[in-house]
């Protein structure tokens, strides 16, 4: 951890909490990733992402494209029916969705999150036939499926803990976090335990991706649970090396370099504010690719912050990661369905080169506007988004400067989405500022690395052809967006 002390002085911490190794316990430390930069926070970035990417991730087949996901938890909760989600698979499917992620509420009798953590069997009052059947509509529908796990924690109110009390970590009387205690993964009977639990499932269920979650904190640090979760991944993988895993874990509670050599996705924050999202994002970039970013559109009424945002708004800012749904497509107007199925297209036809490439966090001389760049790894191509995420203080766009292009050449850009600009675009140069917009290049040349950008939300595609003079195209999307040439 590098931080700055409040008087000053600045400082990194590397290894072990102290107290976390128990008594007579040998260790090795883990290994440190560092890198230096001439470039600034754009250096930092592109050796992070391609390091954890290409070196740190093992993927199950580096050939296969990242699938574009469809999340049921924010859809229906605990409120788990074939026939609903059967409509709600169908739905997904035909917006582009290619694989199904059946989350919280089908084991033991998790009717809310007071009860069953532990108990990983199918829930019979909610699945009597199993989860075959939707599994097989799944599958027909062209998609692969997933299953919500979280294997480290437990309910009281569980029959696992009803038969082994002294499997938990730390003391019974602790305070919680979501009802539930945390199982000692030191132990080697608790690991063979979930293991026997999870191997069962994938052998017997058409089942190729875990969403492996962990929603509250240690009781107590303690360095041999994080080397017991890593054995049982360790062992889990070998055991079915196709199946990918997600560590979820509340939304950013465990994502590092030790996790990513287990896991193939991350998932930065339970809320889908596509407001906040833009922002996380932004950040995160310093370190993670796009490609184990997790980033889903969520409801039109966001139910973390209560925030209304437009479907294209929404719908941009997820496809800026590995993207996903998490609304019930059911509840979609026909013109919401038109623009999340096309934004969609768009990120499976754009997903080799960009999550192949590296995304750049960009500053903007605008506080309101969030931009970043994805570049082709060869250079050929590249995608500015720009995101507003609040109202401008200028009436006027300002420049947004680009980084990581290549100087001598020239880009020709071209508009993706005019249908987001606002009518009065169409006729004035100018442009009104309005919150939650995706921004949108108007004008770029490669003659000196930068760009202008209309101060709207996000983003700009251009492709460098083999004469240094490319064509391309630009992206302009949210609550309404307008490009004026510079």
């Amino acid at each position: 951890m590098a931080e700055e002390l409040p008087d000053g002085r600045r400082q990194l911490q590397m290894g072990r909490a102290g107290g976390s190794e128990r008594p007579g316990r040998h260790f090795r430390s883990s290994q440190m990733i560092c890198t230096v930069s001439r470039e600034g926070e754009a250096g930092i970035a592109r050796a992070f992402q391609t390091h954890l990417r290409d070196r740190v991730v093992t993927w199950p087949d580096p050939a296969r494209p990242r699938p574009v996901h469809y999340n049921c938890w924010e859809a229906i909760y605990f409120d788990h029916t074939l026939d609903g989600l059967s409509e709600i698979a169908e739905r997904a499917a035909a917006l582009g969705a290619e694989r199904f992620v059946l989350d919280d509420g089908w084991f033991g009798r998790r009717d809310d999150d007071t009860s069953s953590l532990g108990d990983w069997t199918v829930d019979r009052r909610k699945w009597p036939e199993g989860l075959g059947p939707l599994i097989a509509r799944v599958h027909a529908l062209g998609m692969s499926f997933g299953l919500w796990v979280e294997p480290e924690m437990v309910n009281l109110d569980s029959d696992l803990y009803r038969a082994h009390p002294d499997w938990l970590l730390g003391r019974e009387d602790q305070l919680t976090g979501r009802f539930q205690y945390v199982l000692d993964m030191g132990l080697p009977e608790v690991r063979a335990h979930l293991f026997a639990a999870l191997d069962a499932l994938l052998r017997d269920h058409g089942i190729d991706y875990l969403k492996w979650d962990h929603n509250r904190l240690l009781p107590v640090a303690d360095s041999a649970q994080a080397e017991g979760a890593y054995a049982l991944l360790d062992q889990l993988r070998a055991a079915h090396p196709q199946v990918e895993i997600e560590s979820c874990a509340s939304g950013g509670g465990r994502i590092d370099a030790g996790i990513l050599a287990r896991t193939h996705r991350v998932w930065l924050s339970d809320s889908n504010d596509a407001v906040e999202r833009l922002r996380m994002q932004h950040e995160a970039a310093l370190f993670l690719p796009p490609a184990v970013t997790g980033s889903h559109v969520g409801p039109r009424c966001s139910h973390s912050s209560g925030r209304i945002l437009p479907m294209a708004f929404r719908a941009w800012v997820a496809a800026q990661r590995h993207m996903g749904f998490e609304m019930d497509p059911r509840e979609l107007t026909g013109d919401e369905a038109a623009i999340l199925a096309r934004v969609t297209a768009w990120w499976k036809e754009t997903r080799g080169w960009r999550l192949g490439g590296v995304t750049l966090p960009l500053d903007s001389a605008d506080p309101s506007v969030i931009p970043e760049i994805q570049i082709a790894a060869d250079g050929s191509r590249f995608v500015l988004f720009c995101g507003r995420w609040a109202s401008s203080a200028q009436s006027l766009p300002r420049p947004q400067r680009l980084a990581g292009l290549d100087p001598a050449a020239r880009y020709r850009l071209r508009l993706i989405n005019p249908e987001d600009r606002p009518p009065h675009a169409a006729t004035s140069g100018s442009t009104v500022p309005a919150p939650a917009r995706i921004v949108s290049i108007a004008w770029a040349s490669g003659l000196s690395g930068a760009a202008m950008a209309a101060a709207t939300p996000p983003c700009a595609q251009a492709e460098l052809a083999p004469s240094h003079r490319g064509s391309g195209e630009i992206i302009s999307t949210g609550c309404g967006a307008s490009a004026s040439a510079a």
